[in-house]
């Protein structure tokens, strides 16, 4: 290993090799050792685990921090994230050295030049072929090994980042992520000092690709998978794109193929920014990699698994200059590769790794809430700076313990399901003024590999025993869930969402349950997902439920009768077919005139038309994930602008204050 002097505050990648895991972290380490051996790795540098200790001791908050730690109650879980979120700003107002500040500059702007051989010579001595700053991705890098989760993503990454105050400025936000909650907790409790939590921070050009995806370089029968979409690789977060699979044998010929339904794709945008677009027809189930890609890529998983000696997952980026890895990481593997079970949910790539949560900041009559789909989800809704969560299922934290509920329910472990739901539910709703939780809805395709299923197939599960026909065909399922939200709610204000609701007499027995367990004054909530709920919509209100949220995805498929995943057919599937807008603005007036709150969630949140539709016709809340949060307030802006300004329905000044305050999260008490 070369000798570390003390300037030596940024490494080429092309000069980093796996043993230099404490200089570089594992990522930097990694890809280092693939950039050294000639594998397509995109040029960048790491800003080492020096820089991060210079940074620390030469601004002076090194001994500040140690304080701040030696003091802190990690048992106390709000202090001791709101000690954490104290450093982290300690960290953010504090300035890097001069020294390390030119180096990480010169080093940026050598990206900028075109056909150099960064191993070769200095930065300095290339300064003046470089040109146009460009886009670039910043990524933590830990240099010690940490005990988390498999899927735990609790450092930050940064995309299409420009220009020198920018890099700089995220260089010095992925140090400050170090302190994330969970990852100095558990390695407190393991005897860590500060001394010994150290960072690095790779700096690498982006890619735009016209293609992605990643690779399982090995299987137990030492097969090669490999999953594609087109565009950037945040396209596997959304769930309207099934990426297409293709196995490769142990000598590299195609075995199977599967050529999923790619009905959109992500794309950058000149700004940098990204954004979701429609796939166009040819695109939507056309197969993404040509023969020659998918050799190419079998070759190189293959040597990058004989290289490492471990079963790899490798990210994948393909534009017009050719292929590029972007990551490689060691897997385990098992019957069933935890990548290869994800895609059935369909497939993700890690959220953090590929997407930045922006803060909400404007106040608009239409309002938002979050959809959380996991416990897991809360830093990035808390990101948003949004104050409600609209719509809460339960599935991911039941489906982690690798058990039906069913299970639970013929093994007499009917208390640790209710505690189960409970423990879930308040990590997400002691840090929102308020959750609607949807209970349970397990299709039988899609969980029938928990333990405990019946496993009975069914032709068509969403015609099937789910949503609140199966909680009222076992009743004692249905009673621990809202239990748990009972008990979630002492110290929350937790609401009820009742799922695939076809019947007046389904929403009585619920609250004959509820009033059975003395929770009749709950907020409670029915999910219109099928033609006969739009019909009922004014029983319901009748009934006094206090919101009704609109199930777009479902309601459509119901409504067309379209299987949205059946390729011959998908392209028929729109929020603007006049015979769904019918119903929705039916829906939208007969709430509005019970005074019913009215909340729409959609497959389609980027959908120009639909969000048009819905501000016009006076929607209260639009529910959105936390990464379109920000994109989704600003459409939601331009339209109402539009429609609304000049009219009486245009928020007074004193409105908008009191808007705010109740709709988005207070930064500074946030501080406080």
């Amino acid at each position: 290993m070369e000798e570390v002097k003390k300037a030596d505050f940024v490494k080429w990648l092309p000069k980093v090799d796996r043993s230099m895991v404490s200089l570089a972290g594992f990522k930097g380490a990694y890809l280092g050792e693939l950039s050294l051996n000639r594998l397509p790795v995109p040029e960048g540098f790491v800003v080492t685990s020096e820089a991060y200790s210079d940074f620390l001791s030469s601004s002076g908050i090194n001994e500040k921090i140690k304080v701040m730690l030696d003091r802190a109650k990690p048992e106390d879980n709000s202090s001791f994230s709101e000690l954490l979120s104290g450093i982290k700003s300690i960290i953010m107002n504090a300035e890097f050295s001069e020294e390390l500040k030119e180096d990480i500059i010169d080093s940026y702007q050598a990206l900028g030049a075109d056909r150099i051989e960064i191993g070769k010579g200095s930065a300095k001595d290339i300064l003046n072929s470089a040109s146009e700053p460009v886009f670039v991705s910043v990524r933590s890098s830990l240099c010690f090994k940490s005990k988390r989760e498999e899927s735990a993503r609790e450092q930050d990454t940064y995309l299409n980042v420009k220009g020198n105050d920018e890099v700089l400025e995220h260089i010095k936000s992925a140090f400050a992520s170090i302190f994330n909650t969970k990852t100095i907790k558990r390695e407190l409790s393991n005897g860590a000092k500060l001394d010994d939590l150290k960072m690095a921070v790779v700096v690498q050009k982006m890619v735009n690709p016209e293609k992605s995806g990643f690779i399982i370089s090995r299987d137990l029968s030492g097969s090669i998978s490999i999953y594609s979409i087109w565009g950037i690789g945040e396209g596997m977060n959304i769930k309207d794109i099934t990426p297409d699979k293709c196995v490769l044998s142990k000598n590299l010929s195609v075995t199977e193929k599967r050529v999923g339904q790619k009905n959109f794709y992500v794309a950058r945008s000149s700004s940098g920014a990204l954004k979701t677009v429609p796939s166009s027809e040819e695109r939507r189930s056309s197969e993404v990699l040509n023969n020659y890609e998918i050799q190419r890529l079998g070759d190189l998983a293959e040597k990058i698994d004989s290289h490492f000696g471990v079963p790899q997952k490798i990210d994948f980026a393909i534009d017009e200059s050719g292929i590029y890895i972007m990551q490689s990481e060691d897997i385990e593997i098992g019957e069933k590769t935890k990548e290869e079970s994800e895609i059935s949910k369909p497939a993700r790539i890690d959220s953090h790794e590929s997407r930045r949560v922006e803060k909400v900041d404007k106040v608009t009559k239409t309002k938002l809430k979050l959809l959380l789909d996991s416990p897991f989800m809360v830093e990035e809704g808390e990101a948003t700076g949004l104050k409600k969560v609209g719509f809460f299922g339960l599935e991911n934290i039941i489906r982690k313990t690798g058990k039906h509920p069913l299970y639970f329910l013929n093994s007499n472990y009917i208390n640790e399901y209710e505690n189960l739901i409970y423990e879930g539910v308040s990590l997400v709703a002691r840090n929102f003024d308020e959750i609607m939780v949807r209970t349970s809805d397990f299709l039988s395709s899609e969980f029938s590999d928990l333990q405990g299923s019946k496993n009975l197939p069914e032709g068509n599960p969403l015609l099937g025993l789910h949503g609140i026909r199966f909680g009222l065909r076992y009743q004692s399922i249905l009673e621990a869930e809202l239990r748990a939200l009972k008990r979630s709610s002492q110290n929350s204000n937790v609401g009820v969402l009742i799922p695939n609701i076809i019947s007046v007499d389904e929403l009585k027995k619920v609250r004959a349950i509820l009033q059975k367990i003395e929770f009749e004054n709950v907020k409670l909530g029915v999910i219109i997902e099928t033609p006969a709920a739009v019909q009922l919509i004014k029983d319901f209100c009748e009934e006094k439920v206090n919101s009704i949220v609109i199930n777009s995805s479902r309601l459509l498929e119901y409504l067309l009768a379209i299987d949205n995943k059946n390729a011959d057919v998908s392209e028929l599937f729109n929020e603007m077919n006049p015979a769904f807008l019918y119903q929705l603005e039916y829906m939208i007036r007969v709430a509005k005139r019970n005074n019913v709150e009215t909340n729409f969630v959609g497959s389609s949140p980027w959908n120009d038309k639909i969000i048009q539709y819905l501000v016009r016709k006076g929607t209260d809340f639009v529910i959105t994930s936390p990464y379109d949060a920000k994109l989704v307030s600003e459409k939601i802006r331009s339209f109402e602008s539009d429609f609304i300004s000049g009219t009486d329905s245009e928020p007074r000044k004193y409105e908008i204050g009191k808007v705010k305050e109740d709709y988005l999260k207070d930064e500074k008490s946030k501080e406080d």
